[in-house]
């Protein structure tokens, strides 16, 4: 019964407005993950409506874009991500469907900013928000989700620790060294608003184009997004001597083994540096 229902409503999708569309899907979302990740999506749902120039979407035409975006040779992680978002909006429907595609990232050279570079784009911010987003996020190595619902009272001055909540929903005290401080400090001293969230409403979406926009003033070379600096922290960590486990707690994996796949190689630029001559 179930299945006939879905698949009527599902026969006069069309019908709807594409924007209707993806807000009923952006809401069944906000109710069962994160707002990033409800945003992300979303975003790869209207992706696959956009390929689908007011075809039917189906099983069949779901499965034939995710065969184009492997002919283009998009990443792995990406073409996971983009089948999944199809796959939870056939399951907001009632309905379950198979789609083959890769269902486990494959992890490659990492890609991460040297300090020089986070030194160029912190040289390069315009305002306030810019330089805090790009010192706070490098310096803590937390996730954007985790540093835009910081709140004030979060942040314990005297021990240099900021308490974030981890995925999951527990949470944990991270080391803040002095310059992510100031950079606070000084945020909150100039934000010109009062709530109890340091960041207020700023949002992922909004926090992604800030960092987009910020690479391409500074000129460097690699995709800057949010995640990046977390990566390079944790890069700039193991270059200077310390240990996965220590990697580990500071980002907050639960298995060492995610610290390891993701963490545990270099650039080969990087790792000829620390191969020892003979």
């Amino acid at each position: 019964m179930v299945e006939r229902r879905a698949r009527r409503d599902l026969d006069g999708v069309l019908l709807m407005d594409k924007q209707n569309i993806l807000r009923e899907f952006t809401t069944y979302l906000d109710a069962r993950c994160r707002p990033g990740t409800s945003k992300v999506y979303t975003h790869a749902l209207g992706l696959w409506f956009a390929y689908l120039n007011d075809n039917e979407p189906s099983q069949q035409s779901a499965q034939s874009y995710i065969n184009h975006l492997l002919k283009q040779k998009l990443s792995p992680s990406t073409i996971n991500l983009r089948g999944n978002a199809i796959r939870r909006w056939f399951k907001s429907k009632g309905m379950k469907v198979e789609l083959d595609f890769p269902t486990s990232i494959q992890y490659k050279e990492p890609e991460y900013l040297e300090i020089e570079e986070v030194e160029k784009l912190i040289t390069v911010c315009k305002t306030p928000l810019e330089r805090t987003l790009v010192m706070v996020l490098f310096d803590t190595a937390v996730r954007i989700s985790e540093l835009l619902n910081l709140r004030v009272k979060d942040i314990d001055w005297r021990r240099k620790l900021i308490s974030v909540t981890r995925k999951g929903g527990h949470q944990e005290w991270v080391n803040i060294g002095d310059k992510g401080l100031q950079a606070l400090r000084f945020w909150l001293d100039n934000r010109g608003f009062d709530t109890e969230k340091v960041f207020g409403g700023l949002d992922y979406y909004s926090a992604w184009q800030l960092t987009k926009n910020l690479g391409k003033r500074s000129g460097v070379k690699v995709n800057i997004h949010p995640h990046i600096f977390r990566h390079s922290r944790a890069i700039f960590m193991r270059m200077n001597g310390a240990e996965l486990a220590d990697v580990q707690q500071h980002l907050g994996h639960k298995s060492i083994t995610t610290t390891a796949n993701i963490y545990g190689r270099f650039k080969a630029v990087d790792l000829k540096n620390r191969i020892p001559k003979w």
